[in-house]
């Protein structure tokens, strides 16, 4: 009996079992993985040579660059190639390179390309039934509803709310006692933009900018720094994105709780005390009354005038009325404003004005201008006023260029397509990126990347360029439904700023920048972004 029990199924001893079962396992997995870093080259499609499980995202996946930086190398390996096959960890990613080529996937054949790829449960997750992670038909009346709360009659609408926080942030920045301080800019802009998205989203008062550990500014930093299981989803999101779906119900319960709570306490205190408020969630909770709306008397989507009077909207053209606003998709919308509106724009703010403090001959010449057209408008901030600063749009679209706030744009095959010209055949289900940050670096798009100079956005220099090599909204039917509002919110907290502060660079300031590696899909400074400033006013006295 003892004899038997020591005894192997093939051989006399256990050892030798347990060395045969292991190496089996092991050659299985080989094999495997052989069999699924072959996908590209089966198709003929070029691809960098993979490394075993890791495939062409090493770096990214140990978070020792950007997601940005890691595809930004592939896409320079990939130089002479349209497009090229690359595997985020075992995951095949076909990866686009050539303006024309994103032109077709973004636009003209948008209709094979409708999704993201990014898991939505609108039960098991009520947050994640939102605009940027729906696909399909659901995606497609959701988006003709709130096309109309974005529209530049709306902006105006919400402006002066802005204008009042970005003076907020204004005065919270006085510091009469000293000539020049340091700041540590990227706070205070999250603050400012915080206290934005908290009033022309929610119609609150939350007072971000003086008070730094308000819920809001609190979430917000949650959001950026997820536990230990938020960061789990994301790399499955990222490394396995076929199970996404099945390990949704991993998400932060508390943030997800206050958002909904906030939503419908909102909303019933305004339905039973009948108080209306020229906000975002107004404009929701006016559309979830309307028992019958003609919706296609709405405005159409800005998406849909595409370049060279492309309009290609109509392969999911049919029902658009048939999505129930109800109280959680409403919380959805609201979050995901939150998120992208304050993040975004805090961001993009801080770039610009780090920017500015390393250029000063930049800087200088926009505080003229800023200066020059406040003067003639009697030194306030209007809607009217910021269209003017054609400087300030030279200058914000440089800093997206050199910061987009997403370095990779993301598409999902979701009908199957032979890309024209070639004969590489993609099967719906196959993943794509649209690698923003590389484009905006490629020295065929712009000489000396890595150089701030604004004079790239002027309007001769912009005619001169493919539409499709600056994607910092994306472009076509999924581009950011919120760009105009992000852009004024930028534009008034720089205008309200430089009306009265200079910006320099101090000791702590990095040049360049380091992108943070932790960051899974904003693209953030590491560490902050500190300078000095001056008040303006102090210094001339």
């Amino acid at each position: 009996m003892d004899l038997k029990s020591k005894m192997g199924l093939l051989f006399e001893s256990l050892w030798p079992d347990v060395v045969v079962a292991t190496t089996t396992v092991i050659l299985i997995i080989y094999w495997k993985l052989i069999v699924l870093y072959s996908y590209w080259s089966s198709k003929g499609v070029p691809n960098p040579k993979p490394k075993f499980f890791y495939g062409n995202t090493k770096e990214f996946m140990l978070k020792q660059t950007t997601q940005a930086e890691n595809y930004q190398k592939l896409y320079n390996d990939l130089e002479g190639h349209p497009f090229g096959g690359v595997y985020q960890g075992t995951h095949p990613f076909l990866i686009l390179r050539d303006p024309e080529t994103i032109r077709l996937f973004m636009s003209k054949d948008f209709n094979h390309f409708t999704d993201r790829g990014f898991a939505a449960d609108e039960k098991r997750a009520p947050l994640s039934g939102h605009l940027f992670n729906l696909g399909g038909q659901r995606w497609k009346s959701l988006r003709v509803k709130l096309t109309p709360t974005f529209t530049s009659g709306k902006i105006k609408m919400m402006f002066n709310i802005m204008a009042e926080c970005a003076e907020r942030m204004k005065q919270s920045l006085e510091n009469p006692e000293k000539k020049g301080h340091t700041v540590e800019i990227k706070e205070v802009s999250s603050q400012y933009t915080t206290e934005v998205i908290g009033s022309c989203a929610f119609g609150l008062q939350i007072d971000s900018i003086n008070n730094s550990e308000s819920e809001f500014r609190k979430l917000g930093r949650r959001i950026l720094n997820p536990s230990f299981f938020g960061m789990l989803r994301l790399f499955i999101r990222n490394f396995f994105p076929s199970l996404g779906k099945f390990f949704i119900f991993i998400r932060d319960k508390r943030l997800e709780n206050f958002f909904l709570k906030v939503v419908e306490d909102t909303v019933r205190h305004r339905e039973e005390n009948n108080i209306e408020r020229k906000d975002f969630l107004q404009l929701l909770i006016e559309m979830k009354h309307k028992d019958r709306v003609d919706y296609s008397k709405l405005p159409r989507p800005q998406e849909g005038n595409l370049p060279n009077g492309e309009t290609n909207l109509s392969p999911m053209e049919g029902k658009v009325n048939d999505i129930e606003l109800t109280d959680n998709l409403l919380a959805s919308q609201c979050f995901v404003f939150f998120v992208a509106g304050f993040e975004t724009s805090s961001a993009t703010m801080s770039f610009c004005l780090h920017e500015l403090a390393v250029n000063q001959d930049v800087h200088i010449r926009l505080t003229s201008e800023v200066d020059r057209v406040l003067s003639e408008h009697g030194g306030n901030i209007s809607y009217e006023v910021i269209q003017k600063m054609k400087y300030m749009d030279q200058v914000v679209d440089e800093t997206l260029r050199k910061y987009p706030p997403l370095g990779n744009l993301d598409r999902l095959c979701t009908k199957d397509y032979t890309i024209p010209g070639t004969k590489v055949h993609l099967e719906k289900g196959t993943n794509v990126k649209i690698p923003v940050y590389a484009l905006h670096y490629d020295p065929k798009y712009y000489p000396d990347p890595h150089k701030f100079d604004p004079e790239r956005f002027n309007e001769e220099n912009k005619k001169q360029r493919h539409t499709y090599t600056y994607l910092p909204f994306g472009e076509g039917p999924k581009n950011c439904i919120g760009m105009r509002f992000g852009l004024m919110q930028v534009k008034v907290g720089l205008a309200s700023l430089l009306s009265r502060y200079h910006f320099s660079v101090c000791p702590q300031t990095k040049v360049p920048l380091v992108l943070d590696p932790t960051q899974d899909l904003f693209v953030l400074a590491k560490d902050g972004v500190f300078l000095r400033i001056n008040d303006r006013k102090i210094t001339s006295g």
